[in-house]
């Protein structure tokens, strides 16, 4: 089944650039895949966020806690 990109409570990334790093170094992330959304939050520094027309792209990103 296929989840709605955004999913709830994540904002859509333009696949251009990386996310503000006022976001914190972790960011949830939901992938093209089925608009998979893994249950751990991932280190900024090993996503690629440019847009590669993979189902492995990052489409959307939520913030963790405690982030500004």
């Amino acid at each position: 089944m296929m989840r709605e990109i955004p999913a709830p409570g994540y904002s859509p990334i333009s696949g251009k650039r990386r996310p503000p790093s006022a976001w914190g170094d972790a960011l949830f992330i939901q992938l093209r895949t089925m608009g998979w959304c893994p249950p751990d939050p991932y280190p900024v520094v090993t996503c690629n966020f440019i847009h590669t027309g993979s189902g492995a792209d990052i489409v959307a990103v939520r913030k963790t806690e405690g982030a500004t």
